[in-house]
């Protein structure tokens, strides 16, 4: 028999409910501590210290102080793809969702702790994979070929293979944040020139 916690759901509900939320206070205090000191200057018993945890209990969640972070961006980044894929489906049409879809994805990295999180895990050789940046763009080609195809059925963007189109799109995202901080562009103005190169490629009748 199932058992059943004061609030009504089971057990194992509120075990998972509380192991994710562990889970990221751990990756949030180690993407500020590594963001402010450094990778190498971060060890597994310092973190244990200032996440409030044994040492036992931190090795129980995650084995090193990269992958602490690698989890809690993987979090952020899933949150985020919920969340912009409601604000681009209230948006008109296909040319609107595209420039939503843009400008949220660029005020997402061009957030402080996305940044450093993914700062550190660009710089973690630990992790494995693609680099984190591109990772996070990886995550959202639902949301982008659906935009893409929309556009195409409704004849304002022009025939493509939508996941070279969409891979594309996302090499210019994965440009915002120099765009930000090594060319001091303002969100606005990063989003509207990745916009419109985006728009001027992909339009029909060009």
């Amino acid at each position: 028999m199932e058992s059943r916690t004061a609030s009504g759901g089971s057990w194992d509900e509120a075990v998972s409910d509380h192991r994710r939320r562990q889970l990221l206070h751990i990756g949030r205090v180690a993407t500020a501590l590594v963001a402010a000191e450094g990778l190498a200057a971060v060890s597994m018993s310092r973190l244990a210290r200032e996440a409030g945890v044994s040492r036992a209990t931190l090795y129980n969640y995650v084995p090193d102080v990269a992958t602490a972070i690698q989890r809690y961006l993987d979090a952020k980044d899933a949150a985020f793809a919920r969340s912009v894929t409601t604000a681009v489906a209230d948006e008109p049409g296909p040319v609107e969702k595209l420039r939503r879809y843009i400008r949220e994805q660029v005020r997402y990295v061009a957030g402080g702790e996305h940044r450093a999180a993914v700062a550190v895990a660009e710089a973690g050789a630990a992790l494995e994979g693609a680099s984190s940046a591109r990772a996070h763009q990886a995550r959202q080609p639902a949301v982008l070929a659906a935009i893409l195809a929309e556009g195409e059925e409704e004849g304002v963007f022009a025939p493509a293979a939508h996941g070279a189109r969409a891979m594309l799109i996302g090499r210019l995202l994965y440009s915002a944040p120099e765009l930000l901080f090594t060319h001091g562009l303002s969100e606005d103005e990063a989003a509207a020139a990745i916009t419109d190169l985006a728009l001027g490629g992909i339009a029909a009748g060009r």
